[in-house]
């Protein structure tokens, strides 16, 4: 039969949906392309990309498919554009992906992006179409040597405090060598499957992160 998570009512599956985001140059479409099996190119988006992930969870063999639409839009570095922006994807999204530079120099030089971007993800997680859904973090660029560390990341965008009481993960991974990614992708499609919506969960990691 149909892999569960696309598994519909009439006979055509139709994929779960996550909207990707995050702020310029955090590496949301290379994730976004690692996901659907693409080489990540580091391109600026345009308008709205959306693409079809086949995602796998489980041990070899006896693996759940789960086929998931990725929404990436395009929209200017701008705090009110971008929440305005993300609105009307956000009721048609089953989870939603937040992608973050994590990196020492965007910490040093681009500071300003680091509050813009705790901003929006604050407004869009306090958003009421979103409540019960599940929020992926996904702290890109762990392939530098700049690369954040967990606790750092937790602190720097102060995620405890945002997702306080929500359904929600913390991966360090790699857009360019996909590390991290599976990990990432397994705890949302087990997510994405629960039949129950709004089961409170929490978590930094633990064992699933790649420090």
């Amino acid at each position: 039969g149909l892999p569960l998570c696309t598994r519909a009512m009439g006979q055509a599956p139709t994929p779960k949906q996550a909207l990707v985001i995050g702020w310029n140059g955090a590496g949301k479409t290379a994730i976004a392309q690692r996901l659907r099996g693409q080489s990540s190119e580091p391109l600026p988006t345009n308008g709205v990309l959306r693409g079809v992930a086949t995602l796998r969870c489980g041990p070899q063999g006896e693996e759940v498919e789960c086929a998931l639409e990725l929404v990436d839009v395009g929209i200017e570095p701008k705090l009110e554009s971008k929440t305005f922006g993300y609105q009307p994807f956000l009721s048609d999204a089953d989870a939603i992906i937040v992608v973050f530079d994590a990196t020492r120099t965007a910490q040093r030089f681009r500071p300003e992006e680091i509050v813009k971007s705790k901003e929006l993800v604050r407004r869009i997680a306090d958003e009421p179409e979103v409540r019960d859904k599940p929020f992926l973090v996904l702290a890109n660029k762990c392939d530098r040597e700049d690369a954040l560390d967990i606790k750092e990341v937790m602190e720097l965008w102060d995620l405890d405090a945002i997702f306080k009481g929500r359904t929600w993960q913390l991966q360090r991974c790699s857009a360019v060598s996909a590390e991290g990614l599976r990990a990432a992708t397994a705890w949302l499609v087990i997510k994405l499957l629960e039949t129950k919506p709004g089961a409170e969960s929490s978590g930094s990691g633990g064992g699933s992160v790649f420090r």
